[in-house]
């Protein structure tokens, strides 16, 4: 009978509801009426932080799929990962405002180098789930996924089942439940869910749900170890869960000069060594399971290119600001009796856009070049 007590408390604890257990419902950590406001869960829901390395990390696709995963993430929209198991690169995705690159080896799409505009097809093509570039930047940097405004709120309030705070908000395409857990004084967002609009502006079809677990304090930012993403698929839901080991919160490529640019050694680090970003070391070598269409490496497959040796492939966004004396000047007025002398002036050049680090930027190692994925 204990072994039986035991058994099912464990079940009730696992499967909740869905079980028919009695689920024991939480009362709100506040007084009535004195609840966050969606101002303040909405200021909370942004990223931890601005920009992450992150050299070793697991990700594991339905449940039975593992590769080991490395990435470089920097807010708003800006990423390059890439997933191997021994060894062997299987999928290497990079986007930023530019475009996208990505070179791919499973079996979903021919083998080759993909690239193009910006899209969120790209994103899909690396997780199996559709969501934007700028959702997985939030996500993995310990934010939300937040819809773009402007948006409604359509609802708020302490959900005791699930015991969490739910902020469910609305923009004319999509309607996302945002959920928030109250970490010693603090409200951490903790999950997300995504559905299309309706033209009646109910709830349509659900596209993703998004859960941050077992937060803990990394540096001065409260981040997830693990970060679960589903999306419905045809007899049970997609599954993909990144669970990290290790991260650097200050990346190099992310330090940036006062003109906003990128750091003037391209990245590099005053001792000559890598941005964190290091193939030779940053990765595990990983037996467990396998990856769907794995294959071994081939002749002239090589790893990602370092951070601090771009890929061939590499341009620099943008240009030198206009130089004040190429620039038409107004000539001066000559001075009249009893008149102001007219000050010459000068055009202000316009300010360089920020540029964009080298690491971001992949090419096709000598995989057939096919084009956009996303067109």
């Amino acid at each position: 009978m204990l072994v039986r007590a035991i058994v099912s408390l464990v079940l009730c604890a696992t499967l909740g509801a869905s079980s028919g257990c009695r689920v024991r419902k939480q009362p709100p950590p506040y007084a009535a009426g004195a609840g966050p406001t969606p101002e303040l869960l909405l200021g909370v829901a942004a990223p931890q932080v601005k920009a992450m390395t992150v050299p070793d990390a697991k990700v594991i696709a339905n449940r039975v799929l593992r590769g080991n995963l490395a990435f470089l993430a920097q807010a708003p929209a800006r990423f390059r990962g890439s997933v191997q198991i021994s060894g062997n690169e299987l999928v290497t995705l990079a986007f930023h405002e530019e475009g996208y690159a990505l070179r791919y080896k499973l079996d979903a799409y021919p083998t080759g180098f993909y690239h193009g505009p910006p899209s969120p097809c790209a994103v899909e093509a690396l997780l199996g789930v559709a969501i934007s570039e700028e959702g997985l930047v939030a996500a993995v940097l310990g934010g939300a996924p937040v819809i773009a405004a402007p948006h409604e709120v359509l609802q708020q309030g302490w959900d005791r089942k699930d015991g969490v705070e739910k902020l469910v908000i609305a923009n004319a395409s999509f309607v996302e439940e945002l959920r928030f857990d109250l970490v010693g004084s603090d409200w951490q967002f903790v999950g997300a869910r995504l559905w299309q609009r309706n033209a009646d502006k109910s709830k349509g079809k659900k596209l993703w749900s998004l859960d941050h677990e077992d937060l803990h304090r990394v540096g001065s930012a409260m981040l997830p170890e693990r970060t679960a993403i589903r999306a419905p698929g045809k007899r049970r839901d997609n599954l993909v869960v990144i669970v990290y080991r290790d991260r650097d919160l200050d990346p190099e490529f992310a330090k940036t000069t006062d003109d906003g640019g990128a750091t003037t050694d391209g990245g590099a680090t005053t001792d000559g060594g890598a941005t964190g970003w290091d193939d030779d070391g940053g990765w595990e070598g990983d037996d467990e399971g396998g990856w769907e269409g794995e294959e071994p490496a081939k002749p002239g497959d090589a790893p990602p290119p370092s951070a601090a040796t771009p890929g061939s492939g590499s341009t620099t966004t943008g240009g030198a600001p206009p130089s004040v004396a190429d620039a038409s000047v107004t000539p001066p007025v000559a001075e009249q009796p009893g008149a102001r002398t007219k000050a010459a002036t000068a055009p202000t050049p316009a300010k360089a856009p920020p540029k964009l680090p080298p690491v971001f930027r992949i090419d096709d190692k000598g995989l057939k070049d096919r084009g956009d994925l996303c067109r």
